[in-house]
């Protein structure tokens, strides 16, 4: 298996057993005919796929004659993004970047698409069955691992709650299933609860708090996304005391607001990795291969890196100095 790191992933604190990677080959800002790229997040109320297309958007104002469109249905809907890429493709698109909702229910859009000759590729959530060209993403089992690894480094004991997006997707269940492959080996945690919050912001605060409210005795709690830490986090004063009373909260993710909670004592430990990565890199290995034919390696992933107490300045400095960019 080819892994190659992105464009602008940080680099620190590499997760154990990740591949020794290179970076993707950049594509020359060289006009060869117009390309048309979009991307297709899961849902346009989930702002963690922004920094994506902040990424996406960066490198093709590097780029001579790609225009890019970023277009998906506002909330979680697999059909709605099999509609979104029919719609693509009959508007002449030249290559499409998805991140699935559900990888069996896009699997028949996508490969319609291909067969018209468009070049798609997904990001994050994968259609590992599809005829797309790679996916460019994480190791979604070892990040769930390496959560789990640090709750249990932090909380050997006692009850655990896990809190996920929309049930199906299949990048979401990948983490969960790494991070059920340490914890459950752990015969005193005891998982007592798995809640879906459909990748809706104000509902994971909702279920957070609820559920830490319903269970004083609560050790940890893992976050499959940081969708809680999109919100304002004094909307979330339990979670809040539950940290100060020496409960555990892991998440993935290493955005702002993850940052923002690992700092003012919200979580304890995030799992990272480069979400603007993910833009930078899928417009390249799209153009790369609409532009020159060249294939990428299947699948692409970028490194992953851990965010604690010990070097939250450091992220915190590297959230101000570029502005998310990283």
């Amino acid at each position: 298996m080819n892994r190659r790191r992105f464009l602008g992933t940080a680099s620190s604190a590499v997760v154990a057993g990740v591949g020794v990677s290179v970076f993707a080959p950049a594509v020359p800002a060289r006009a060869a005919g117009r390309i048309n790229l979009a991307f297709v997040p899961k849902a346009l109320n989930n702002p963690v796929f922004e920094v994506t297309r902040a990424g996406a958007e960066d490198r093709v104002a590097e780029l001579e004659d790609v225009a890019f469109r970023w277009v998906g249905p506002t909330t979680t809907d697999a059909a709605a993004q099999s509609q979104i890429i029919d719609d693509l493709v009959v508007q002449g698109i030249n290559g499409i970047c998805v991140s699935c909702n559900d990888p069996d229910a896009l699997m028949p859009a996508i490969n319609r698409a291909v067969r018209e000759g468009v070049t798609v590729i997904t990001w994050d959530a994968d259609s590992p069955n599809s005829k797309r060209m790679t996916n460019v993403s994480i190791d979604q089992v070892t990040a769930g691992a390496r959560a789990a690894e640090l709750v249990v480094e932090r909380a050997p004991a006692g009850k655990l709650a896990i809190l996920t997006g929309t049930p199906g997707a299949l990048n979401l269940e990948q983490r969960v299933e790494g991070f059920r492959s340490v914890i459950d080996k752990v015969d005193a945690i005891e998982v007592i609860a798995t809640d879906p919050c459909n990748d809706d912001v104000q509902r994971a605060v909702e279920i957070v708090e609820q559920r830490i409210n319903a269970t004083p005795d609560l050790a940890s709690y893992f976050f499959v996304g940081m969708w809680p830490f999109f919100a304002d986090l004094k909307t979330m004063p339990r979670l809040k005391e539950f940290v100060a009373k020496g409960g555990v909260c892991v998440s993935l993710d290493a955005l702002e607001g993850a940052l923002n909670a690992v700092d003012q004592g919200y979580a304890n430990a995030l799992v990272g990795y480069s979400w603007y990565g993910f833009g930078t890199t899928s417009v390249d290995v799209l153009v790369n291969k609409i532009r020159d034919g060249k294939d990428a390696p299947d699948p692409m992933y970028t490194e992953l890196f851990i965010v604690d107490e010990n070097n939250i300045p450091e992220y915190m400095e590297k959230q101000r100095a570029t502005g998310g960019r990283f």
